[in-house]
């Protein structure tokens, strides 16, 4: 009898703190989801779109010639979608360092908070940086703010669905094995 009192409170508290729990809020940019259909893009005039050969897109959306686009209020320097069999797979977005924690701010925001990680980086000159790299992540999705990408002046903010993460590796990993794969 006991045992039968404790497993249906057991059920009970298991039962109220699945439904308190809120679920894993999907990764977007201005209402785009990873995953999502590319005729989402593909059908606005401010995108155009090509056909790629990449591990992790078959086919590569950005913004046209003139076109704007902003991300927590700061201006973006490029934004791609990449697409693969029709579903999107990641979205990277490229901003000036100088509006970086701006971004960040607005991201933790929407995502909650999450710990930076650091690393010391050198310019061509010698000079060093501290790098900030911030990632959340869902069973399926991640999403990066990295500090400083290839430049000291310019970020990077990277959605990825964890499948086009392990497509990637698979495809570095056979070409580092066998480099006549990569002709």
């Amino acid at each position: 009898m006991r045992f039968r009192i404790a497993a249906a409170l057991a059920l009970l508290v298991w039962a109220a703190v699945a439904k308190a729990a809120p679920p894993a809020e999907r990764f977007a940019f201005k209402g785009v989801e990873l995953g999502s259909p590319i005729a989402n893009v593909a059908s606005n005039p401010r995108y155009e779109c090509r056909t790629a050969s990449a591990p992790a897109a078959d086919t590569i959306c950005g913004l046209r010639p003139r076109e704007k686009e902003s991300i927590a209020g700061a201006p973006v320097r490029s934004l791609f979608f990449f697409y693969y069999d029709g579903k999107l797979t990641s979205l990277t977005i490229h901003l000036e360092e100088k509006h970086f924690a701006q971004v960040v701010d607005a991201l933790r925001g929407k995502y909650g908070d999450t710990p930076a990680k650091t690393e010391a980086i050198r310019n061509l000159k010698g000079v060093a940086f501290e790098n900030r790299t911030y990632t959340w992540k869902t069973p399926a999705e991640t999403l990066l703010a990295q500090r400083y990408a290839g430049r000291v002046d310019q970020s990077l903010i990277r959605y990825a669905a964890d499948e086009a993460i392990r497509r990637i590796e698979e495809r570095r990993a056979a070409v580092a094995k066998d480099p006549r794969r990569d002709l």
